[in-house]
């Protein structure tokens, strides 16, 4: 995503393979990945010689925890009820992890991943 995010002009498509490269992926998993992301909308594909895939918005209308819930639904789920002595405890600690990883993610656009500084070199 950050690699679409990062070519993102709203019409151009980036070829599957480039990615694949640029970001060390097995080409295989890719295709998974991406037909999951375009299954929940985040991304569009055109197909043919010079097809490819873009987001469908903007990088800065996509946060990270529209992408976790589009690949991995359940990470962030419902937190298991209590169960022993500390189950309360320990359960709230973890409904207050949970609640905290999603304000991050939410907080967290794709476009400011693209932002990042380049490496600066010296002579």
């Amino acid at each position: 995503m950050v690699h679409l995010a990062r070519k993102h002009d709203g019409q151009s498509v980036v070829r599957s393979d480039d990615i694949a490269e640029s970001e060390a992926i097995p080409p295989s998993f890719l295709a998974q990945i991406l037909h999951e992301l375009k299954r929940t909308g985040l991304v569009t594909s055109r197909r043919g010689k010079t097809g490819g895939w873009r987001l469908s918005c903007p990088p800065s209308e996509v946060n990270l925890l529209m992408i976790v819930e589009a690949l991995e639904p359940e990470s962030l789920g419902q937190v298991p009820m209590a169960q022993g002595e500390s189950g309360s405890v320990v359960n709230k600690l973890w409904e207050e992890l949970r609640q905290s990883s999603r304000q991050l993610l939410t907080d967290c656009s794709l476009e400011s991943l693209t932002t990042s500084a380049e490496p600066m070199f010296y002579i």
